[in-house]
């Protein structure tokens, strides 16, 4: 290969090559945003969406184009509606200037607390046998009372009499 050839291939490179018709291009038909195809490609994505009958692509197109239209012209006069098309902000309702991402605490209350705790020593297999105990303890201080009644006891007072349990027997909670 001759020093002119790769000369010649480097000067004359495509992508060099298109920087010299760039400039010409500008002046006659102005700037790139002006002309370029991008929005019309779009738009043209969304109508291949609307076609559902491929035999009549154009009426479907049409069809379906309409019908959008209709829709959102009457939801111009719904003030409870919302636009077809015009996806919700998933900042609508915050606080301005809020951010959305972070820690979020919530704060619960003492019985929601006592609540979550019981449910917790209700599925662990370490506290059943402790949970047995304290059934055969309301039974036996309470025979006459019915299933129900010694459920909701159990309920009420098993997380104080565990920790006492626990207690009395040289464990710390």
């Amino acid at each position: 290969m001759s020093t002119r050839d790769v000369l010649s291939s480097f000067i004359f490179d495509i992508m060099v090559h298109l920087i010299v018709h760039l400039v010409r291009e500008i002046k006659i038909c102005g700037h790139v945003f002006l002309r370029w195809m991008y929005p019309i490609e779009r738009c043209m994505k969304i109508f291949k969406g609307y076609v559902k009958n491929p035999y009549r692509p154009e009426a479907s197109i049409i069809e379906r184009y309409i019908t959008k239209e209709a829709i959102e012209f009457c939801t111009m006069y719904m003030s409870e509606v919302d636009a077809i098309g015009i996806p919700r902000s998933r900042y609508e309702g915050r606080k301005e200037g809020k951010g959305t991402r972070g820690v979020r605490i919530v704060r619960k209350d003492q019985q929601q607390v006592l609540q979550a705790h019981l449910y917790i020593l209700n599925n662990t297999d370490d506290a059943l046998p402790y949970i047995d105990e304290h059934k055969m303890f309301l039974k036996t201080m309470n025979p006459r009372a019915n299933e129900k009644w010694l459920l909701n006891e159990h309920n009420k007072t098993f997380l104080k009499w565990f920790k006492h349990k626990i207690l009395q027997n040289g464990c710390h909670v």
